[in-house]
């Protein structure tokens, strides 16, 4: 309060407004007292209308959220109103429903009382029909009779032929279908006269089947001496395929010969760019087998004395390859080996080349300063230069000099717009001074993929981009790998 009434009294103090005319001048008093009372009805008038319209639109507020929920109270009755309307057709549809079930009921019920007086009729039939069952028993055994006497006839007649027998097992299963229709009869009198006229059919036709037997054994007869000829034929093939193998064992023996030659020229071209690439690599600063993955698993040589494969050796044909153990099997063998050893190399190590900055993030440039010492273009003293300074037209593309993913894409104090490659195995590129960045953080990139446009960010007296090559980050010549860049691609 004490500070209030020292502002008070520092602002509002007694003042006089002079009203001066032509002939006279009136002074007006403003006193302290009056200035207070009228600052007061100000504050009080501001605050009362500011209460006024914020409780205007709060009310308003309040009553637009009830009038919402008011017409969502509406909309949920009317659907509360369809919901009950639809209930009440799908009660009426049930009840049609059940009425119609029970006028279904009541003729079961008549059915039913039809089936028990139509069982007590069969039951009297089936009483009267015991006496022909007797019958039936009597005949079904004469036909057994029959068709065992039938049986030892086939059986004499076929001996050791094993196709009877199985034609005797399918004429038994008739006799099964034929019991099991008689038993049918004895239930069903209306159809026992039918059942017995259709046995007696089935048995006609067996004995036709018989005679069929007997023809297809002559038939058999025949084609034995059919195949005794063709057998003679056979031996005769036999020994034009055996002249064809060993005609066939000498193509081996030359394709063997051929395929043995083919692999060590292989392996020789292969060793021969081995030492091609790793010097190239070599040329760069790098050390060749700290880049290359130490997770991989190292390739096992076939061994005959390891577990997992087994069992005598049996070749498709007899003296057509060289047995397991012979000098050429041994030869090819580890020639394959040695192949497969070093083309994995060879693998691995392209796979490290494509994640290292061969070429120049320019396709056409003018080398303004190298790496290493030089004197500073804004002061002129003696200074260190961690890159190169590779000059070209304004937005000219900047692309990747190798795969990676993009670390820094942003403003860098001196280096202006900055972007930042990191290429795995401790490599990375920067690109500074750019007119703009194509890429963001994190973002995957290509080989000769655009990051960014030329230009003259930071600390740059004209266009050019900063190139830097940095290893597990310490800075080195980008010269190296240009130069090395330069051979692989004459490779």
């Amino acid at each position: 309060m004490q500070r209030l009434a020292a502002i008070s009294g520092r602002w509002i103090v007694d003042r006089e407004i002079i009203l001066r005319s032509d002939r006279s001048t009136r002074c007006l008093r403003i006193s302290r007292r009056f200035q207070l009372i009228a600052l007061g009805i100000w504050a009080v008038t501001t605050g009362w209308l500011s209460f006024a319209s914020t409780s205007y639109f709060e009310i308003s507020r309040i009553l637009d959220t009830r009038t919402a929920a008011l017409d969502q109270a509406h909309d949920a009755y009317r659907d509360l109103l369809n919901q009950m309307a639809n209930h009440q057709l799908t009660v009426m549809a049930i009840t049609r429903d059940l009425e119609s079930k029970q006028g279904s009921l009541r003729q079961l019920l008549n059915q039913n009382e039809n089936l028990r007086q139509d069982l007590k009729l069969t039951e009297t039939q089936l009483r009267q029909s015991e006496a022909e069952r007797t019958k039936v028993a009597q005949t079904r055994q004469a036909v057994a009779e029959k068709m065992s006497e039938l049986e030892q006839t086939v059986r004499s007649m076929w001996g050791e032929n094993g196709s009877l027998e199985r034609h005797i097992s399918g004429l038994r299963g008739q006799l099964a279908s034929i019991e099991a229709e008689k038993e049918e009869i004895a239930a069903q009198r209306s159809a026992l006269s039918r059942r017995m006229s259709q046995l007696q059919s089935e048995l006609k036709i067996s004995l036709a089947r018989t005679a069929q037997v007997e023809g297809q054994l002559e038939q058999t007869k025949t084609d034995l001496q059919t195949v005794t000829v063709q057998r003679d034929r056979m031996h005769e093939d036999g020994q034009i395929a055996q002249v064809r193998v060993r005609d066939l064992e000498s193509r081996i023996t030359d394709l063997q010969r051929v395929h043995r030659e083919v692999m060590t020229k292989l392996n020789d071209r292969t060793r021969a760019d081995l030492a091609e690439v790793q010097k190239i690599v070599s040329r760069t600063g790098l050390n060749l087998d700290t880049l290359l993955p130490k997770d991989a698993p190292a390739p096992v040589r076939p061994s005959r004395a390891g577990g997992g494969q087994g069992g005598p050796f049996v070749p498709l044909f007899r003296d057509l390859v060289a047995p397991p153990g012979s000098d050429a099997t041994t030869n090819l063998e580890s020639m394959s080996f040695s192949l497969g050893t070093q083309l994995r190399r060879l693998d691995q190590i392209h796979g490290v080349i494509r994640s290292i900055p061969l070429f120049a993030p320019l396709d056409n440039f003018t080398l303004m300063s190298g790496f290493g010492a030089r004197h500073d273009p804004f002061t002129g003293q003696a200074a260190m230069h961690y890159g190169l300074d590779m000059s070209a037209p304004v937005r000219t593309p900047v692309m990747a000099t190798a795969g990676g993913t993009v670390v820094v894409a942003g403003w860098k104090s001196r280096y202006g717009r900055l972007v930042e490659i990191d290429h795995g195995n401790g490599l990375r590129t920067r690109y500074g001074h750019l007119y703009k960045i194509s890429v963001k953080r994190g973002q995957k990139v290509e080989f000769r993929e655009p990051i960014g446009l030329l230009g003259s960010s930071g600390r740059s007296t004209g266009p050019h981009v900063h190139y830097e090559v940095l290893i597990n980050g310490e800075p080195t010549d980008p010269n190296k790998f240009l130069r090395a860049g330069k051979d692989v691609f004459k490779g």
